[in-house]
């Protein structure tokens, strides 16, 4: 499937025809339940619900695994948003961490690129060359922080030696416009001790805030 056919969505003429094929069980999904030519199908659909800009997209790798480590609000709208901004700035997918491991929404939702909060199937994407989004703990009261970052949930990127890079959003859970900016990698950790990985965290966590700080709109609306 092609880049461009990822960007715009299939062809109305076409739809009744990927339908009937879908119907017949003609799909291929990869070994983490990715179904490219659904979300292929569903991008119209995602292309009314979110207008969304991409700031800093050079900053991630054109090739090769790395974990984006973003912000969240009510942690609704933020992952499919991270997902949909990234693929159209640069047509990679974003393996989005935190899918319940439960039927039918678990396979419905890895049908998209969600994953397993599990170290393993993290560090197997990274090794695969997947770019990983993983979302911060949810801060509902105010708009202007970024929630906790748990540190085992970056030794993953320790293990592979993925880079990890930080990822502001600025949206509102039922408006239109959402901002992605797309900060610098967080310099990776030399010792690789036990505090390795909290060291690594607590970097993410100062990127991830000053980023958002410098991005939020001035106007007391928002």
């Amino acid at each position: 499937m092609s880049t461009s056919l990822l960007r715009r969505g299939v062809p109305g003429a076409q739809l009744a025809a990927h339908v009937h094929r879908r119907a017949r069980g003609a799909f291929d999904v990869d070994e983490w339940g990715l179904d490219p030519e659904l979300v292929s199908l569903a991008n119209p659909v995602f292309a009314l619900r979110w207008d969304i800009e991409v700031r800093g997209a050079e900053q991630l790798p054109a090739v090769g695994g790395a974990v984006l480590v973003f912000n969240r609000r009510f942690g609704i709208s933020e992952p499919w948003v991270v997902a949909r901004g990234i693929r159209q700035a640069t047509g990679r997918f974003v393996r989005t961490v935190g899918v319940p491991d439960t039927a039918p929404i678990g396979p419905f939702v890895r049908r998209f690129g969600g994953v397993l909060d599990r170290t393993d199937e993290i560090a197997g994407l990274l090794r695969a060359g997947q770019l990983v989004g993983l979302p911060m703990s949810r801060d509902v009261r105010s708009r202007e922080r970024v929630g906790h970052l748990e540190v085992e949930r970056l030794e993953a990127a320790l293990e592979t030696g993925a880079p990890v890079v930080p990822v502001a959003l600025v949206g509102r859970e039922l408006g239109r416009a959402w901002t992605i900016v797309v900060g610098e990698p967080v310099p990776p950790v030399t010792d690789g001790g036990p505090l390795a990985a909290a060291e690594l965290a607590e970097h993410t966590h100062r990127a991830a805030q000053l980023l958002l700080d410098e991005s939020l709109p001035t106007s007391w609306w928002f």
